[in-house]
């Protein structure tokens, strides 16, 4: 917002939902676009603007607009509606509007849907799959919601399409979506990630929950034969599972955990395969922050942290720190951030070079979902800045 500790008079969410009704909008859509708690009042925003806000800057955007609303509608002596009254906002008082088109906006639904969703399945499409893994990323962020990402490719398509030619293969894509689109829950994010590979984004899905989802969208592909000539041909499907964010902690690795599950499933065929299941470590991110290391009777060492994990961290150090010794690893979610404290044990000690400096191994004594939702936005900035 441009203005540190600014105190709005922020609306109840059922007032922002009347207003939205009031412009048109349908119950329906704002069940299916309005997302949990604070998080609604950006979503609110974009379904208005179609511009992406934080969630801190939302709610107090509400709080500005309605008042402006209300000023608007004392000065003509009429109800201007909050469509006019935002426009007015975003143009003249806040101005991140510069030539908006004034659209109806089921036009404007059309465009998008055909923006977002693949022709031939009818499914979301890449375009689409890109902002809704990056919104779940914030989403664990902000309430540290779990979710996972199923990716799947049609076994042995290529042999099919050559057998029965790209018409009927495109008919069996179809029926891949349609079987899909049957068993995935209401709320999941159903996707033609490309050719014959498809993804499901899961929200609020363990590691567990989800490869049992998948297993039974592997079951539902299969018991969905399409028909080819009147006859029934069966489709198979292989299918890779990755958990945010005990497999990864950004949607980058996420995708590629996924895709290496997805790997391991292809061998046999048919099956799925579970990163979590096959990999029990946690996953590391390289990070190439410094940081402090407190510990008893010893001044601050500075160490430059070479990756770091839920579990711990590898970092080199100017000086030696024993294995066992226990220090607090100080952090910031971001510059000027308030310190964090991480009480790690030094697990192991190294150094290649006499005179270079020591590589030091640790493990965290214990994180909760809070440091959790640190650590992923300290790998996402870190590698935000190096992009």
């Amino acid at each position: 917002m441009g203005q540190e500790e600014k105190v709005c008079k922020v609306p109840e969410l059922p007032e922002i939902w009347e207003l939205l009704q009031r412009a048109g909008l349908s119950e329906d859509a704002l069940k299916n676009e309005l997302g949990e708690g604070d998080q609604a009042y950006a979503d609110a925003l974009y379904l208005l603007t179609r511009m992406r806000f934080a969630v801190e800057d939302s709610r107090c955007y509400w709080s500005e607009v309605l008042l402006h609303m209300e000023g608007l509608n004392l000065a003509l002596g009429r109800d201007v509606g909050l469509r006019v009254a935002m426009c007015d906002y975003f143009m003249n008082l806040h101005p991140l509007m510069r030539d908006p088109v004034i659209v109806e906006v089921q036009v404007l639904l059309q465009k998008e849907r055909g923006a977002l969703v693949d022709e031939l399945t009818e499914l979301y499409n890449r375009r689409y799959f890109n902002d809704a893994i990056q919104r779940e990323v914030e989403r664990f962020k902000r309430f540290a919601q779990r979710f996972s990402l199923v990716m799947l490719d049609v076994d042995h398509f290529k042999r099919f399409n050559d057998t029965y030619g790209h018409l009927v293969g495109d008919d069996a894509l179809k029926n891949v979506a349609n079987a899909l689109r049957e068993t995935a829950r209401t709320f999941d994010h159903v996707v033609r990630y490309g050719g014959e590979e498809f993804a499901l984004i899961l929200p609020h899905t363990d590691a567990d929950q989800a490869t049992a989802a998948a297993e039974r969208l592997r079951q539902a592909v299969e018991n969905h034969p399409v028909m080819v000539e009147g006859k029934p041909v069966r489709l198979t499907v292989s299918l890779g599972v990755a958990t945010f964010p005990e497999d990864a902690i950004n949607a980058r690795d996420l995708i590629a955990r996924a895709d290496e599950a997805l790997y391991e499933a292809k061998l046999n065929r048919n099956r799925v395969c579970s990163y979590t299941e096959k990999n029990r470590q946690y996953p590391r991110a390289p990070l190439g922050l410094t940081m402090l290391f407190d510990s008893p009777g010893n001044e601050r060492v500075t160490v430059r942290v070479l990756n770091i994990s839920f579990g711990g961290m590898l970092c080199q150090s100017p000086a030696a720190i024993l294995p066992g010794t226990l220090v607090e690893a100080v952090l910031g979610d971001h510059p000027g951030a308030p310190e964090r404290r991480l009480r790690c044990r030094v697990v192991r000690l190294e150094r290649e070079d006499e005179g270079g400096p020591y590589e030091i191994a640790l493990i965290f004594d214990g994180i909760d979902d809070e440091v959790r939702r640190a650590l992923v936005r300290l790998v996402e900035l870190d590698q935000g800045m190096g992009s």
